[in-house]
């Protein structure tokens, strides 16, 4: 193998160690949970980054019904997403190592705190051990529902390519889907919550 491909494929590989985001894997699972080893990506997405956001990968679409599931809130509660049917319901998927999805969380503490009629925000973490989503919930003092997805079962039924993965749910139906932090996410998420309920 000469030295100029060498060095190709190194470079080839490189790129695809950074292409690939935050916790890309379809359950949003990480390989581990030692924030230490996280990629930092504190950076703001760019405009470019932004307009991507608006899809997601995978089997789930805007238009389709989404996925029931049954979880355990960190309360001790139980959240059944059809119980919700009647409901606007902005469905989150983070963890804890993952920045992205931390810098937006004071964003959805701000929504649940403004305690809108017919909605609910459920964040799922994502196969993190729930000490570890505790003792991190603990710190920070947020008090939105959040579930546990110790073994990826919730997240295998919303299969992605990455976290923070969000949707907002109209009545059952996924409205929208956004993959990444949007540029402003506070306006972004309340704006499409406010657009379902002006159908």
């Amino acid at each position: 193998m000469t030295k100029k491909l060498l060095c190709f494929l190194l470079a080839f590989c490189l790129f695809a160690l950074c292409a690939a985001g935050c916790g890309n894997n379809k359950a949003g699972a990480p390989e581990s949970t030692d924030p230490a080893q996280a990629e930092n990506t504190d950076a703001a997405p760019t405009e470019s980054e932004a307009e991507q956001q608006s899809f997601a990968p995978g089997e789930v679409t805007e238009g389709a019904p989404a996925p029931d599931f049954t979880a355990t809130l960190t309360t001790g509660e139980t959240f059944t997403l059809s119980d919700h049917k009647d409901e606007v319901v902005l469905l989150n998927f983070w963890a804890t190592w993952c920045q992205p999805c931390v810098r937006e969380m004071p964003e959805f503490q701000k929504i649940a705190d403004e305690g809108i009629e017919n909605f609910t925000l459920i964040a799922v973490n994502c196969s993190e051990w729930k000490d570890t989503v505790d003792a991190f919930l603990q710190e920070n003092g947020f008090t939105f529902n959040v579930a546990y997805d110790e073994n990826g079962e919730i997240g295998s039924l919303y299969p992605t390519d990455g976290i923070p993965y969000t949707l907002v749910i109209n009545k059952g139906v996924i409205a929208n889907i956004f993959l990444g932090v949007p540029l402003t996410p506070y306006e972004t998420y309340k704006g499409a919550v406010e657009a379902c309920f002006a159908q």
